[in-house]
């Protein structure tokens, strides 16, 4: 059943990435959600001029709620500039700016401005290139089928702490899914002041393993056993000393109670067979009348 859905997940999300346009990065405008998922590229509005990559990829296998690092590189080329400001039909940056009247000033901008403000400032849109960039971690064949940039954060998404800097640089990211099967990941950027677009780097979908989490009914032999965790285990079985001293006992337990009982037969048989102990009659008589003659005198 698991190798069943993990084939119609793997093939539902290759089918649905590889109907758009990159096969390692696509970009969808700000107006993007789950009901318009068409990339710029499903458009007629390839990006150019991008260059992202996974410095250090997710790993194949990782468990749940435990947190990993990613690393990720982005070099956005004069030539992204001179697409997003003079081919996209919404210019992602204006020209209206005195200082910032082409796209040579904008790549130059990008590629060396530091942000000012945290990312968590509304300002921060203006004030930095990528202003927002963060990992998307997607549970698939639950809610969704592919991880879109555009899906908020819940029990099963996960987004990262959410950095914005320069165009040419590499982020490092910690990543902690919280729910367990198929896992996606995907490296999302922001870019643009007068209309933004989003940037979305995909890795190789994840295997994530169940947590052990003892007394959830379920036993991870992984990590539970019947010591650390009795309650999803069960009670461990004696081991063989254990069964040993256990025999012991109760056989010196036997043995002693049937040495007591043939102690006390063989005292009552020797007590049957020897005369020795029986009193004659005579000789009771004889004491009695002399006590008796004794107590006149």
């Amino acid at each position: 059943m698991f190798i069943l859905f993990f084939i119609k997940s793997f093939f539902v999300t290759c089918l649905a990435w590889h109907n758009m346009d990159n096969s390692r990065f696509h970009c969808w405008p700000s107006n993007a959600s789950s009901i318009l998922t068409e990339t710029l590229a499903q458009y007629g509005h390839n990006c150019k001029g991008v260059n992202i990559n996974w410095i250090q990829s997710p790993p194949k296998q990782v468990t749940q709620d435990v947190p990993f690092n990613v690393s990720y590189s982005v070099d956005l080329s004069l030539e992204f500039f001179d697409w997003a400001i003079y081919q996209l039909p919404k210019p992602l940056y204006t020209l209206s700016n005195r200082t910032m009247n082409n796209s040579q000033a904008w790549y130059h901008w990008c590629k060396t401005h530091e942000p000012t403000v945290d990312p968590t400032d509304p300002r921060i849109e203006s004030d930095a290139c990528l202003w927002h960039i963060n990992i998307h971690a997607c549970a698939l064949g639950r809610t969704v089928t592919y991880c879109g940039p555009w899906i908020p954060p819940s029990g099963e998404i996960y987004h990262s702490l959410v950095l914005a800097g320069s165009s040419t640089r590499i982020y490092e990211s910690t990543v902690i899914i919280p729910v367990f099967g198929i896992v996606e990941i995907i490296a999302h950027f922001k870019i643009g002041i007068k209309d933004w677009i989003h940037i979305a780097l995909v890795s190789t979908n994840i295997q994530v393993s169940r947590k052990a989490i003892c007394g959830d009914e379920y036993c991870d032999l992984n990590y539970e056993n019947c010591s650390n965790c009795p309650i999803d285990c069960g009670k461990c079985p004696l081991k063989p000393i254990h069964i040993g001293l256990i025999t012991t006992g109760c056989g010196l337990l036997i043995s002693s109670f049937i040495g007591f009982f043939l102690y006390f037969k063989i005292q009552e048989q020797r007590l049957l067979w020897d005369p020795s102990w029986i009193i004659d009659i005579k000789e009771v008589q004889r004491k009695i009348l002399n006590r008796v003659v004794g107590t006149l005198d």
